[in-house]
């Protein structure tokens, strides 16, 4: 068969402009025609912004013109808007039609021009003259605007023209254009509709291939597609064809632009695969936000420890740095001074005279405060520097009782006072970690005290929905929620590999040191290079220092407990990779146990600090205070003994304007009922560790308050210590809670004292408290009387069962019925004291009822 044979379209399509009475003659394009003219009739306003409709007379040709590529939708919208619509404005188009299509043929003019915002384009209604056809005038049209637009751009601009597709073309309008501003943005993709007889593909190939390249055409009698290779080429064969009438008016082609839908198959693959898909994709997320933040946690970690060195203080020595931060400093103290103009006036009239001295005053104040250090701990500060600088093993603890300076000692005095050491510190409070109430308040405080930035703490709840969703799906977690525990550890590792690269960068910095110093060396003189690991031994200003503040047993809230347990055993792989010293500061001795199971091969450096002595402790308050030592001082003093808490507290008393001796009072008073609150009250704590009773402590606070210190054989005399297990537990639950102090022997208990010298004062206030006294005396006899009950019940148990066997044995019956008759004696005579404690109204006590047994 012949191409002509095969393609139809070129003898039955008869391709041609049909004239307004052929365009119009079926019923869809004369009903068009009836319903303009019905509403123009009525209207003044008839233009195409009115309509939607160009008309055209017969000496008339329309065109359109296409300037570039059409706009995604985006800018579609934005066209709509007052601020980018002028660039198409009709006046603005038809300046640029008139200097692309000039010169035009004699006779004829540009009678209207109707800009398309939306696509880039324009449609342009020519009068041409009569003795020319119409395609001859848009021939001439066309080569006026090739011609032009060469003349006008250098070879660059009509290269990228050419390769962006932005060169202005000319079309020639076939059909009837609707010319609309609906929301319907180009596309490609045509939707073609037929009016009377449908077209073939090859037919809908010959219409539309002169507006570009087509990728793919399906025909179809209600609506063929024809899509093209690019948004412009659409555009274009949209504007020029929509409305026209083929084969003597028997079709008429109506188009519109439809979106593409493309398949996602990424998508699908997730939709159609959820078991395979979704743990690829969590692994995914979860490796891109390792490589995107752990790098940024680390510098932030790296930026806390070496504080000192990237702090705003080191940068203000830095010459560009001066001169922007000093215009700046000098503007903002303009303005703040201008807004205390009339208080600054006053303060020069009326405190001018007193500048200087309170100057002075307070200078004297800080540096007196600043040598706070006592005597007696002078060696015990050489000693750690040396331990540190020494290098060998630097697992240090440093222990003694809550408010004992632990802390100061350390920080201000040891490592402040030493510039090598106090470059990088790291501190980790430990007990905002073991007082958190919930994950994310936790983890948000480990956060804090290792500088880890940034932290998602809202990924913990959605993680646990999503693997919910994971597992309702796929029928197993996605491991994607991590416990808290793991994260914690994830957060010190990454602490670990930031403690590394400080102690690399140090090394990395000696290298090139030496490098530098070995090219101006002979051979023979060159410096040898040591390894890393040699390095950080002879140099231990290069490792961090890890200061573990507030180490403890266990934590306030037993679901941290691990916490503990992990910050030993994070430390103790820094030790053993030789990559930072390590200080634990604790006042719970039985902390010691987590370090042992970290490190069991390891012997401790441990530094015991104790009160001070109360010829320091005067010393110290009358530095800081300025006042000459007397006896009304030392008698105030006398209680509070060396403990530094409690100094810091009467020296803020006595500064604030209150007498000495009515401070101490108050922190007496205070202390003591802190003590009943707290000890006495039969109130639980949060987390359930108050396994003590009130009898207890009140008779521990008996004793103590007659001596300065017991012995654990003292205590256990009484029934309410008889097992040795039990009374440890509650002892070591009291030191821990500061109330008492164990001091031990080789590691075995040997004696008993108040966890701070102010409560033995406050012991012996609440004792002299008659009140009090009454009340705790009672309860105490109270429960001595409850043991020897429940002693006789178990007797008397026995006692039965042995005559139910036999009446033979007198031996263990008479033993049996003597401690029975021991123990009745016994709650005879707490009866008695508690009926004697009742009707007593004297001002002091009787040796008897201080007594314990």
């Amino acid at each position: 068969m012949s191409a002509i044979t095969r393609l139809r379209p070129l003898r039955a399509l008869n391709i041609r402009q049909a004239s307004p009475v052929l365009r119009f003659r079926r019923h869809y394009a004369t009903d068009i025609e009836d319903l303009k003219k019905q509403s123009d009739s009525t209207e003044t306003d008839n233009s195409v912004s009115a309509t939607g409709v160009i008309d055209k007379k017969n000496n008339e040709v329309l065109l359109y013109y296409s300037f570039a590529t059409s706009r995604n939708f985006i800018k579609s919208y934005l066209s709509r808007l007052t601020l980018f619509a002028p660039r198409y404005s009709d006046d603005e188009v038809k300046k640029k039609v008139d200097q692309l299509s000039s010169p035009l043929p004699q006779g004829s003019r540009l009678t209207e021009v109707v800009a398309l915002a939306r696509d880039s384009g324009a449609f342009v209604k020519y009068q041409f003259p009569q003795d020319e056809t119409a395609r001859e005038f848009i021939d001439q049209v066309r080569n006026n605007v090739t011609k032009n637009e060469k003349e006008s751009e250098n070879v660059v601009s009509r290269a990228i023209d050419y390769l962006t597709d932005r060169a202005p073309k000319v079309y020639s309008v076939k059909g009837v254009p609707w010319i609309e501003d609906l929301k319907r943005f180009p596309s490609p993709k045509l939707a073609i509709k037929f009016e009377g007889d449908p077209l073939t593909e090859e037919e809908l190939y010959v219409l539309f291939r002169r507006y570009g390249l087509i990728d793919d055409i399906k025909a179809d009698p209600s609506e063929s597609i024809v899509l093209f290779h690019n948004i412009r080429s659409a555009t274009c064969a949209k504007h020029c064809i929509t409305g026209m009438s083929l084969n003597n008016g028997k079709t008429t082609i109506h188009i519109q632009f439809r979106s593409i839908k493309r398949k996602n198959y990424v998508v699908d693959f997730i939709s159609n695969h959820t078991k395979i898909a979704i743990p690829i994709i969590l692994a995914l997320v979860a490796a891109l936000a390792v490589i995107v933040f752990d790098p940024i946690r680390e510098w932030f970690i790296e930026y806390k420890i070496t504080h000192s060195k990237h702090s705003l203080d080191h940068f203000k020595q830095n010459k560009l740095f001066q001169l922007l931060y000093i215009p700046y400093k000098t503007l903002a103290n303009l303005v703040s001074s201008s807004y205390d103009y009339i208080d600054t006036q006053i303060h020069e009239v009326v405190g001018s005279k007193d500048d200087d001295t309170s100057d002075s005053q307070s200078m004297d104040e800080i540096k007196r405060e600043s040598n706070m250090f006592w005597k007696e701990r002078y060696e015990k500060s050489k000693q750690l520097k040396l331990w540190i600088l020494e290098n060998l093993n630097s697992f240090i603890i440093v222990k003694g009782p809550q408010g004992s300076g632990k802390e100061e000692f350390v920080l201000e005095h040891t490592l402040a006072s030493d510039d090598r050491l106090s470059d990088k510190v790291l501190v980790i409070e430990c007990d905002k970690l073991s007082k958190a109430r919930s994950e994310n308040s936790l983890i948000g405080s480990t956060a804090s005290q290792l500088g880890y930035f940034p932290v998602f703490t809202w990924t913990n709840s959605i993680s646990q929905f999503v693997d919910l969703a994971v597992q309702g799906l796929t029928g197993q977690k996605s491991g994607l929620s991590e416990s808290k525990e793991t994260q914690i550890k994830n957060m010190f590792s990454l602490a670990t590999q930031s403690i590394r690269h400080i102690c690399e960068t140090d090394y990395l910095r000696y290298v090139k040191s030496v490098e530098r110093k070995n090219k101006k060396l002979k051979d023979e003189d060159k410096i040898e290079l040591l390894r890393q690991e040699d390095f950080l031994s002879q140099h231990p200003e290069s490792k961090p220092i890890i200061v573990v503040n507030k180490f403890a047993r266990r934590a306030d809230v037993h679901s941290n407990d691990f916490i503990y347990p992990l910050i030993a055993e994070w430390a103790s792989g820094l030790i053993q990779n030789n990559i930072a010293h390590v200080i634990f500061l604790t006042a719970d001795v039985g902390s010691v146990q987590h370090l042992n199971e970290a490190l069991p091969n390891q012997v401790f450096k441990d530094v015991s600090l104790s009160d001070a002595s109360m010829a320091s402790s005067k010393q110290y308050v009358c530095d800081v205070l300025n006042v000459k030592d007397n006896t009304t001082l030392n008698d105030c003093l006398e209680p509070l003994g060396g403990r530094m808490l409690d100094l810091q507290a009467f020296i803020r008393r006595v500064k604030s304007g209150e007498d000495p001796e009515k401070a101490v009072t108050e922190m007496i008073t205070q202390a003591a009922e802190l003590i009943t609150t707290f000890f006495l009250s039969s109130q639980k704590i949060d987390n359930g560790d108050n396994n003590w009773n009130s009898a207890q402590v009140w008779l521990i606070m008996k004793l103590l308050s007659k001596k300065e210190s017991i012995t654990f054989n003292d205590l256990i005399k009484s029934p309410l210590f008889k097992s040795s297990k039990e009374t440890m537990d509650t002892l070591s639950t009291l030191e821990k809670f500061d109330l008492i102090s164990l001091k031990r022997d080789k590691g075995v208990l040997n004696k008993i004292t108040t966890g701070r010298p102010l409560f033995k004062a406050a012991f012996e206030n609440i004792i002299g408290d008659l009140r009090i006294w009454k009340l705790y005396e009672t309860d105490y006899l109270t429960n001595l009387v409850t043991l020897e009950v429940a002693k006789i019940q178990k007797l008397e148990s026995e006692l039965t069962g042995i005559y139910k066997i036999s009446n033979k044995l007198d031996g263990r019956i008479d033993y049996l019925s003597k401690k029975i008759e021991a123990s009745n004696k016994k709650i005879v005579d707490y009866e008695k004291e508690i009926a004697d404690i009742a009707t007593y109204q004297g001002d002091s006590k009787s040796g008897s009822f201080l007594g314990i047994f």
